[in-house]
């Protein structure tokens, strides 16, 4: 007679199944370190203007390429590491990491700047869907994976910006400081990743480069739930500009506050995630109201007297922050709903490629309205824009899920 197992015992087996935290703990931390690497310049975006004569179209360009590089690595590079295994994509990513943080620190020209940044999206490109299958096959779980480097993903993202302007005010003398600390950080997470198993047999993997697709059957899902990234472009744009229009149109120069602004948004998207994405999934168009009223504080703020403007523009990041945070895991789950797991991977990627297709255009589209007028100018056609589009797209979305208007 088998002995019946108890929820105890079972529990116990799954723990002892799971990688040891170390593990896990090397992982994370080698995720968020390279994710932070990627936002470090925000809060720097004015000191790199005045340092290297950079034009305000040319700064939004430099966050640009990063995600059009990201872009171009998730579409053609998003499966390797089910072919060569999960840590060498990962030495990969952190070694990008590391020779960027290098070609930050000893630049003395623009391009240098330009390929720097390219580097940096080799990274996160290489690294954020690596990182998640590593602590999901680690994790044995795929809500566990999924929660913890989505804690991972986001640490590092607003940490980036903190981490840079403050190592900046404290190391004057060097204002390349921070992106030499990340070099050496990212260096450390590679000899530590020498401790990790791998996690997958690549012998077993064959390994083809192609495009993310959607299932024709899925496809008015993507339709749908692809509206719900919109506010991807509020952070490709503000992202881009925050530090800049902080500086010149708010008059506020302390770095440490601009590393603080410049993670505002990041730590307003994963607070919404949280926290509304439950209430967001029954009420969507609360959502994309939030993120059009927000998209109109951002635009508007600069439009006012400075001892109103900066909480003004501090507030629309929020709110549209909160809303964008949880509203796009929405979108998400909607896209995946009838996905088969065969081809589930291929629609996930799809669904980020149209986030940082959004997000390089919002921060294109304000460098180049910048270089046409000005900072506030471009921040108001932007915001009212998003908030234009935020209402569309709302009720697009409300009409597309409606039985009567849907034709298979």
């Amino acid at each position: 007679m088998t002995p019946r197992s108890t929820p105890a015992a079972v529990q116990r087996a799954d723990r002892a199944d799971r990688a040891p935290l170390r593990h896990v703990g090397i992982v994370v931390l080698a995720y968020a370190v390279a994710m932070a690497g990627t936002t470090m310049p925000t809060a720097l975006y004015p000191m790199l203007q005045d340092s290297y004569a950079m034009s305000t179209a040319a700064a939004t360009q430099l966050f640009a390429i990063y995600a059009v590089t990201v872009l171009l690595v998730l579409c053609v590079f998003g499966a390797l590491s089910d072919a060569i295994g999960r840590r060498p994509v990962l030495w990969l990513g952190l070694a990008a990491s590391l020779s960027s943080g290098l070609l930050y620190a000893t630049a003395t020209e623009t391009p240098t700047l330009f390929a720097a940044r390219i580097l940096s999206g080799i990274c996160a490109g290489l690294v954020t869907g690596t990182a998640t299958a590593y602590l999901t096959d680690l994790l044995r779980s795929t809500s566990r994976g999924a929660g913890v480097s989505s804690i991972a993903n986001m640490a590092g993202l607003g940490s980036g910006p903190v981490f840079a302007a403050f190592l900046t005010y404290l190391v004057p003398g060097f204002p390349m400081v921070s992106f030499a600390t990340h070099a050496g950080l990212s260096a450390v997470c590679i000899v530590l990743l020498a401790a990790v198993p791998e996690s997958v047999n690549p012998r077993r993997r064959g390994f083809a480069l192609s495009l993310p697709a959607i299932d024709r059957s899925a496809r008015r899902d993507f339709a749908v739930g692809g509206l719900m990234t919109l506010g991807f472009a509020v952070m490709g744009g503000c992202t881009a500009i925050t530090s800049i229009l902080v500086v010149r149109a708010f008059g506020i120069t302390d770095l440490r506050v601009l590393g603080l602004v410049g993670s505002l948004i990041f730590a307003a998207t994963t607070i919404g995630q949280k926290a509304g994405g439950r209430f967001v999934a029954r009420h969507v168009g609360t959502g994309f109201a939030g993120l059009a009223v927000g998209a109109v504080l951002i635009g508007v703020a600069p439009q006012f007297d400075t001892s109103v403007a900066p909480g003004l523009y501090l507030g629309g990041l929020v709110l549209a922050g909160f809303s964008h945070g949880a509203l796009f895991p929405v979108g998400l789950a909607i896209v995946l709903r009838r996905i088969p797991p065969a081809t589930r991977g291929s629609a996930s990627s799809a669904f980020w490629v149209l986030g940082y297709a959004l997000t390089a255009a919002g921060a294109l589209g304000l460098g180049w309205v910048g270089a046409l007028s000005d900072e506030v100018t471009a921040v108001f056609w932007f915001g009212m824009l998003i908030a234009l589009g935020a209402v569309g797209a709302g009720l697009l979305h409300r009409r597309l899920l409606d039985p009567a208007t849907v034709r298979d």
